[in-house]
């Protein structure tokens, strides 16, 4: 028989619980389900029929992915709603991060595969002389390289309450400035800046800066910002063929989203100043 005295031998439990032998073993070494009876001769398992509704809510916690210690948790505070919200509450959230962090993954896959069916970019590296110019200048430490964008929706109201016009698109300049001498995973110190044709008293935190003339070493990418390693690697190979010293790498956005919201239109110069020995 498969049961005895009203209660259900592991291998039955087992079918109706669908959860196999191993896990409900495992199960009761965690204290998540532990059978109703053990036989102290055997060491066979035998659970209540009662205990298959415990099973399945084991089941649906675990198939939502609740780390097995939560599981024995709840089901050992099932008379305590608030403690079981609290728990639901804490993974939903752990949930919730973790879709997000896959949206950022599938989407930089999503980047890869666009990236690998495309020809392979022709970037032109050069050197350019860059005249002096006044520019309206924001800097902070930022939390990310990412969060750039914060930087762009300050500056051109801090411009105006300066006084300034915002110059027409074929007349400005814009650029970034990564002012780390190497690649920051956070904490990352940015100046964002816009050419002006004559220097102004600003509003603070705006800085009227004046940058003098200076040779850059120069890749120009077209198209989006993934583009960028494929651009900064032809820079490195030539900063590194040409022997040259260069300080903090800037970018100036010829055509960037402020100017057209598609990607394919943008016109990114990627530029190092050259540092005279």
């Amino acid at each position: 028989m498969d049961h005895d005295e009203r209660l259900l031998r592991i291998g039955l439990f087992s079918r109706l619980a669908a959860i196999s032998v191993r896990m409900l073993r495992y199960y009761q070494e965690q204290h998540v389900l532990e059978p109703a009876a053990v036989d102290p001769f055997t060491g066979h398992r035998s659970y209540a029929p009662s205990q298959l509704t415990d099973a399945h809510w084991i089941t649906r916690l675990r198939d939502a992915d609740m780390p097995v210690s939560e599981i024995a948790e709840i089901m050992a505070n099932r008379g305590d709603p608030q403690r079981v919200r609290a728990i639901m509450s804490a993974h939903g959230d752990r949930l919730a991060a973790e879709q997000e962090r896959l949206g950022r993954v599938s989407a930089a896959f999503e980047r890869i595969n666009a990236y690998l069916k495309e020809s392979t970019m022709d970037i032109n590296v050069r050197q350019m002389h860059m005249p002096a110019m006044t520019v309206a200048a924001l800097r902070r430490v930022l939390s990310s390289y990412n969060d750039e964008g914060q930087l762009w929706q300050e500056v051109v109201p801090l411009m105006e309450r300066s006084g300034l016009v915002l110059p027409e698109h074929d007349e400005g300049l814009g650029g970034t400035t990564y002012l780390d001498p190497e690649y920051r995973d956070s904490d990352v110190d940015v100046e964002v800046w816009i050419r002006v044709p004559t220097p102004f008293t600003p509003v603070a935190p705006l800085e009227c800066r004046e940058v003098p003339a200076r040779d850059v070493v120069v890749a120009t990418l077209h198209g989006s910002y993934d583009g960028m390693p494929e651009a900064t690697a032809a820079i490195g190979g030539y900063i590194a063929a040409h022997n040259l010293r260069t300080g903090p790498m800037f970018n100036i956005y010829r055509v960037g989203p402020a100017h057209n919201p598609d990607p394919s239109t943008w016109v990114t110069d990627a530029c190092f100043p050259i540092i005279e020995e």
